[in-house]
């Protein structure tokens, strides 16, 4: 009769042999019915344990505790309530950080004879990972936390569908973007719509570090440095977006200061003459595509050396500025004033000929002589400027560079000032 069980017992114990993991079973009594070397090896149980054969619960228990596997204590003490739990096993699954740094996994469950079989798994190396990537999250979270950026993911159709760190940037919290457009909380629709980001997003192609303009909860203006890469699934099919945003305000406003600062004149905010000569060299493009005239005027103050010398430079200031706002509020939007140095500017009229030219330059003396202009002395609350023009006309065929056409237009202003000053001459 002893032969079957003892057969039985030897092929338990190839089976458990080939079992990953550490396995443990114990009868009713609480001796050690079988176990692989794996549980010997994963919890560092010596040989000598099982030289009077296998050993017991309590035995087990005597020597992790000798060891500190279970704290401070009594060993004995230990054991007995280690082997008083075992007495009434349920189900269980926990992890056990052992003495070497080992973690183990340990599953343990009743048999219906009565016992119980555990088994152990060193979950060690996931146990790094899951801690790595939690630090990693952690300091992507606290990176986003204490950094001009947020992070954020869309659907194919352009919705938010993750947001992290936006809170701090734009004021809106998470809950209040997800599920809306994309589009609709960074800018204006018509802009955003037409924007090279927009564009670049219906074609599904990458984005790197294009800004954009957007406007934070309480309706401020910031820009936004975008980079983004398209998602697909398995099939290729288009999911949508992750991309991250970086608020770059502080530096945008830095370079459009260094722009208005080497484009514009600092006393009157006007273009400057670099800034005039780009926008001439365009129109001379342009007017060799489409066969346009252009027209420059030339305006010099009259007298103004008598003005300064008279009432001092801060009143020839506040009158330059002056005639600064005067000229540019009679112009179109598409058509550029520049100070030219002194009480010099000049004006570009896009598309206009040499009749159009001298109406323009009419309509500017006309304003600048009836403008009567604030000073802020007691003794002279007001003053009146002139000025003479002298309008130039560049035909298409001309493709005339500008510092000849400022010749041609300074040349109609000594004839304006020779034939009395306050009136217009074309060249």
């Amino acid at each position: 009769m002893d032969k079957p069980g003892a057969s039985n017992h030897d092929v338990l114990q190839t089976i458990v042999d080939f079992l990953p993991g550490g396995i443990s079973m114990f009868n009713a009594d609480q001796k050690l019915v079988v176990c692989n070397q794996n549980f010997r090896t994963l919890l560092e149980f010596p040989d000598s344990l099982y030289a009077d054969g296998p050993p017991s619960l309590h035995d087990f228990a005597v020597f992790n505790a000798a060891r500190g596997e279970y704290g401070e204590g009594d060993p004995q003490v230990i054991a007995d309530q280690v082997c008083d739990r075992a007495r009434d096993m349920q189900p269980h699954v926990f992890e056990r950080q052992r003495p070497n740094g080992a973690t183990l996994e340990i599953r343990g469950t009743p048999l219906p004879s009565g016992g119980w079989v555990s088994i152990y798994t060193d979950i060690s190396d996931r146990k790094r990972g899951e801690e790595e990537l939690r630090r990693a999250k952690d300091m992507m979270s606290a990176a986003i936390s204490f950094s001009p950026t947020f992070i954020w993911e869309t659907d194919a159709q352009g919705n938010y569908t993750h947001l992290q760190g936006i809170e701090h940037i734009l004021g809106f919290t998470e809950a209040d973007l997800l599920g809306r457009r994309r589009s609709a909380t960074l800018c204006d629709t018509a802009l955003c719509v037409n924007c090279e980001v927009a564009k670049r997003m219906r074609a599904q192609e990458p984005i790197e570090r294009m800004v954009v303009e957007a406007r934070t909860r309480a309706g401020a203006c910031i820009w936004l440095s975008t980079s983004a890469r398209p998602m697909f699934d398995r099939d290729g099919n288009f999911t949508g977006y992750r991309g991250v945003d970086v608020d770059v305000t502080e530096i945008t406003l830095a370079r459009q200061a260094l722009e208005q600062l080497a484009l514009h004149d600092p006393l009157t905010g006007l273009a400057n003459r670099r800034k005039f000569q780009d926008r001439y060299d365009l129109e001379r493009q342009r007017q060799a595509r489409l066969g346009l005239p252009l027209t420059l005027i030339m305006v010099d103050i009259d007298h103004f050396k008598q003005v300064n010398d008279t009432w001092g430079h801060l009143v020839g200031d506040i009158c330059l500025k002056a005639v600064a706002g005067t000229l540019a509020s009679q112009l179109r939007t598409i058509d550029l004033v520049a100070r030219f140095g002194g009480e010099e500017f000049l004006v570009l009229l896009s598309d206009a000929n040499a009749k159009e030219g001298a109406m323009v330059a009419e309509k500017l003396r006309r304003a600048l002589e009836t403008a009567a202009i604030e000073t802020g002395l007691t003794a002279q609350p007001t003053l009146t400027i002139t000025a003479s023009f002298g309008v130039a006309t560049v035909l298409p065929a001309e493709m005339m560079e500008l510092d000849a056409a400022i010749e041609r237009a300074d040349r109609a202003v000594y004839a304006a000032k020779d034939g009395g000053r306050n009136r217009v001459c074309a060249a």
